[in-house]
């Protein structure tokens, strides 16, 4: 037996563990939050600070670039399940507005941000901070106050921040996950969404502070002769007084921290983690900011009006499929011209036939997540640069590209019969072939 004993101990070959948690991240809703433009310095803190609150469920190191489209972060949203896009820009005032877009279809609300403090100014004015990164493993818990669901556009407000976060099932919620909160209140009186931001914390009631004391930390009982005198000294008061009945909840789970034990009563504290956001909606379009506005908050039109506008949408869209056919129809018109003159198949056609075509399992995947083709510029943009270099170095092996040379000279400068003197040469690889010389001259 002692000489299997080893053998019996060993792990089984071929077990496979089952990634159920990678099923669960892919189903949970993500976010881009994004820039437009030059929106100043303190604009693109706000930027990075909405991302630490929506955080782990947003892109945290995403780098927009100043080319980078609209429709360039709508083409890799279906890979990493992003639902909804955040876009912050300037406008010609000096305001700044936020738009959140829902992905791929629309709608598009627009807001202006009244106004804002930043993470880092708010810290600076609370006495005791709470920030730690074991704060933002998990999502935050989504509190909304004061919209009417009556309304159209309030609701459809409630349901496009309600997806911008995962649901919450309360039979199965595990409370040592509910870390943070963010409360959005809809304020009646100026017609703004107050957006605030909080850590949550909980502390055991009817406990002397003596004895939460001694469960954090063991004090210096030095100068008493007995513990009973440092619990009845009448230096620490009841910590009843300090929170009300409203803040006291019995504990259905074993809740972080000391004391907060299952069955008993806590109080639950909130500490203010920032940033403070004001926003006012703006409007409500449907699509990508390019449909028909569903709603705004200034401008009240007509119902001849607004069938106009449909009209003129549609007709725009017409116009741009149109656009299309005939640009599809000059291009086939032009490969046919060109088979006729060279005898050859056309070069549109068959340049890169014997490469492997990546883009198309890129074309199956956005009909099927979006459920229309993409642009050909958009398909086409990502792999530009390859066959440019390919091209290079197709010329390159052929010796089509030579050496450019170049030419200095002291002195004054010389008409192109003289030739020069004293004069130094280099060569440059990566340019193609240059007729004639280029005169420059030496600094001294």
């Amino acid at each position: 037996y002692n000489e299997y004993k080893s053998y019996l101990r060993m792990p089984k070959r071929g077990r496979k563990k089952k990634r159920t948690h990678v099923v669960e991240e892919e189903k949970r809703p993500h976010t881009f939050v994004i820039n437009k433009g030059n929106v100043g310095k303190c604009g693109l803190q706000l930027m990075l600070d909405i991302r630490r609150c929506l955080e782990p469920l947003t892109a945290k190191n995403l780098r927009a670039r100043k080319y980078n489209k609209l429709k360039d972060y709508i083409h890799v949203s279906a890979q990493f399940n992003v639902t909804h896009l955040l876009v912050l820009s300037r406008s010609l005032l000096g305001y700044i507005n936020l738009r959140i877009c829902k992905v791929p279809r629309g709608p598009t609300l627009s807001f202006r941000v009244s106004s804002y403090m930043l993470l880092k100014d708010l810290l600076s004015k609370i006495k005791r901070p709470k920030m730690s990164q074991d704060l933002y493993e998990t999502e935050p818990l989504l509190i909304m106050n004061g919209f009417d669901d009556e309304k159209p556009h309030h609701k459809l407000l409630t349901t496009t921040f309600q997806n911008m976060l995962p649901a919450v099932n309360v039979k199965t919620v595990k409370i040592n996950r509910l870390k943070r909160c963010l409360l959005l209140n809809f304020n009646e009186e100026t017609n703004t969404i107050d957006i605030r931001h909080f850590s949550i914390s909980a502390s055991p009631v009817g406990v002397n502070r003596a004895v939460k004391k001694l469960l954090k930390k063991v004090p210096d009982l030095g100068r008493y002769s007995d513990i009973s005198e440092f619990l009845t000294n009448g230096y620490f008061s009841e910590s009843d007084g300090e929170d009300g009945p409203d803040s006291q909840v019995v504990l259905p789970q074993n809740f972080t921290g000391r004391g907060n034990l299952k069955s008993n009563r806590s109080a639950i504290r909130l500490t203010e983690l920032g940033p403070r956001i004001q926003l006012q909606l703006v409007k409500i379009e449907d699509g990508l900011g390019e449909g028909e506005v569903l709603y705004h908050s200034y401008v009240k039109k007509t119902a001849a009006e607004k069938k106009e506008l449909r009209e003129r949408i549609e007709k725009r869209k017409k116009l741009r499929e149109k656009r299309k056919k005939e640009q599809q129809k000059n291009v086939d018109r032009k490969r046919k011209e060109q088979e006729k003159v060279t005898g050859k198949k056309s070069i549109l056609k068959t340049k890169y036939a014997n490469e492997d075509n990546s883009e198309d399992d890129d074309v199956e995947h956005y009909k099927n997540e979006v459920g229309e083709e993409p642009d050909r510029e958009l398909m086409l943009r990502s792999n530009r640069k390859r066959k440019r270099a390919e091209e290079y170095k197709k010329k390159k092996n052929e010796g089509n590209i030579g050496d450019k040379k170049v030419r200095f000279t002291s002195g004054t400068e010389k008409s192109q019969n003289d030739k020069p003197k004293n004069t130094k040469t280099f060569t440059h690889q990566r340019t193609p072939a240059v007729k004639g010389v280029a005169f420059r001259k030496k600094q001294k």
